[in-house]
C-alpha cells in the first residue's frame, strides 16, 4: 500500500466527518505536542538526579551537579535563608511548592484536550443525525446516498473524538502521577536543606576561615 493511497484514505475519512474534524484534528495536535514536552521534560529532571549529600557537596563547583530541580532549589535556599529555622522552613516549602507547580505546568491542559474531543466527537454524531433527518424529511427513505452521508459524518466524529480521547487521558494521568511524585521528592530534598544543609554550610564557612587563617 503507497503512501499516495493512505494519504487519499485519510483525507477520504477526514472528509466524511465534516466541519467538526477539524477542531477534533487541532486538539489532537496540540494535546500531543504537550504530552511529548512533558515526557522529554520528566525525562531531562529524572535523568540528571543525585543523591542529596553529591548535590549539597557539588554547590560550590564551577559545574555544579544535580538535575535542574535540584540546583535551581539548593541555590534559591542558600541565597535567601537566615538562619531562622521557621522562616528557612517556611521558605524551603515554598521554593518546592514553586518547582512543583512547574512540573504539573501543562498537564491539566492535556487532561481538558482529552475531555474536550468526545464532546466535540458528540457534537458531531448530532450534526450528522440532524443532516440526516432534514434528507429523509425532503426525499423520504429514498435517497440512501445523502441518508448514509449524515449517519457517516455521525459515527466518524464520534470515533475520532474516542480515538483521541483515551490515549489523551491516559498519557495525563501518567504524566500527573508522575509530577505528583516529583513534587514529593521536592519537598522531601526541600525538608532536607533546612536540617543537613544549614550543618553542611557551616562547616563549609569554618573549613575555609581555618584556610584564610593559615
Amino acid at each position: 500500500m503507497s503512501l499516495a493511497h493512505i494519504a487519499r484514505e485519510s483525507l477520504n475519512y477526514l472528509y466524511s466527518g465534516g466541519m467538526i474534524m477539524i477542531p477534533l484534528l487541532l486538539v489532537s495536535v496540540c494535546m500531543w505536542a504537550l504530552i511529548f514536552r512533558k515526557l522529554v521534560t520528566f525525562s531531562t529532571m529524572f535523568k540528571k538526579e543525585v543523591p542529596f549529600r553529591e548535590c549539597l557537596d557539588a554547590r560550590s563547583r564551577p559545574n555544579p551537579s544535580g538535575a535542574p530541580w535540584q540546583q535551581r532549589l539548593v541555590a534559591l535556599f542558600f541565597d535567601q535563608r537566615t538562619g531562622d529555622p521557621s522562616f528557612d522552613m517556611t521558605l524551603a516549602v515554598s521554593l518546592a511548592k514553586t518547582q512543583s507547580a512547574q512540573a504539573r505546568r501543562y498537564i491539566g491542559t492535556i487532561l481538558v484536550l482529552a475531555a474536550a474531543a468526545p464532546l466535540l466527537g458528540l457534537l458531531g454524531t448530532v450534526t450528522g443525525m440532524i443532516s440526516t433527518f432534514d434528507v429523509m424529511a425532503q426525499f423520504g427513505t429514498g435517497n440512501a446516498k445523502a441518508m448514509a452521508s449524515g449517519i457517516s459524518q455521525a459515527l466518524i466524529t464520534t470515533q475520532t473524538g474516542l480515538f483521541i480521547a483515551v490515549p489523551g487521558l491516559f498519557m495525563g494521568n501518567f504524566l500527573r502521577r508522575r509530577a505528583e511524585n516529583l513534587a514529593d521528592k521536592m519537598q522531601r530534598f526541600a525538608i532536607r536543606l533546612v536540617g543537613e544543609g544549614g550543618s553542611a554550610h557551616l562547616s563549609t564557612q569554618c573549613t575555609v576561615s581555618g584556610e584564610s587563617g593559615r
